[in-house]
């Protein structure tokens, strides 16, 4: 059995981003600006005043800004898998199946992780506070049970319809630390990222507070698209690894 590289799986992620750095805006075009609009409403209309119902235009805007990320982020996602794995491009507007299929299985992947945690979570909640750190290991398995049923996403931006959650568990099968080893790594990407934009802010705070926000959301934008693209390229490293027998 080969046995996957966590490095070698992050890295190959990261280069097909910046070697493609020029489509991956291309993918975005149309998305990021959009959200970017969103957030910018969301940011002029501001939360409501102390006392007033938390329901109103910003918070409308708020889950239509959720709402559309969510179909932006399927279809950018689908739009790098195709291109990577079939050196396929069109346009940026996708909205076919293959998108609406990616949606679904992604949100069923979330409900098959999350609901078991927030369970764990909740039942940690009554017991000694020492135990929470059981949440810990509960998290990290989690993630792995995640992105081993996420090798199915590819799969579904492809067009594959033979290809199942179960077959995607079988593929990574007995591969339980390498994965690991992607979460932890790609988590200290996240954290990394995180910690530049908040550094960044804290500059541009201390300069000018009034301009801050608008400097965060246009952080955020291009984190957003680049992100988006790092864990489509992530799946699409294991995809091509497990599934199409790729190395890298």
């Amino acid at each position: 059995m080969r046995q996957l590289l966590p490095l070698k799986a992050v890295a190959h992620a990261l280069k097909s981003v910046v070697d493609y750095r020029s489509t991956a805006v291309r993918f975005g075009l149309f998305w990021i600006p959009l959200l970017f609009v969103l957030g910018l409403a969301e940011l002029l209309i501001g939360v409501p005043p102390p006392g007033q119902p938390d329901f109103g235009p910003g918070k409308g805007i708020e889950l239509i800004s959720a709402a559309i990320g969510l179909v932006g982020v399927c279809a950018m996602a689908v739009g790098w898998h195709r291109f990577i794995l079939r050196d396929e491009m069109r346009s940026p507007t996708r909205l076919d199946w293959q998108v609406w299929r990616y949606l679904g299985n992604s949100v069923l992947i979330m409900l098959i992780v999350l609901v078991p945690l927030i369970i764990i979570a909740v039942v940690l909640n009554f017991l000694p506070p020492v135990l929470s750190i059981l949440l810990l290991p509960a998290s990290l398995i989690a993630a792995v049970v995640a992105i081993r049923l996420s090798i199915k996403l590819p799969a579904v931006a492809v067009g594959r319809t033979d290809f199942s959650f179960a077959d995607a568990w079988t593929a990574s099968a007995g591969q339980f630390w390498p994965l690991a080893g992607v979460v932890v790594l790609n988590a200290a990407i996240v954290i990394g990222a995180a910690l530049l934009l908040m550094s960044t802010l804290w500059g541009v705070d201390a300069i000018s507070p009034a301009a801050a926000p608008f400097v965060a959301l246009v952080i955020i934008s291009v984190l957003q698209l680049f992100g988006t693209m790092f864990n489509a390229g992530i799946l699409t490293s294991l995809y091509g690894f497990f599934v199409e027998k790729r190395d890298y």
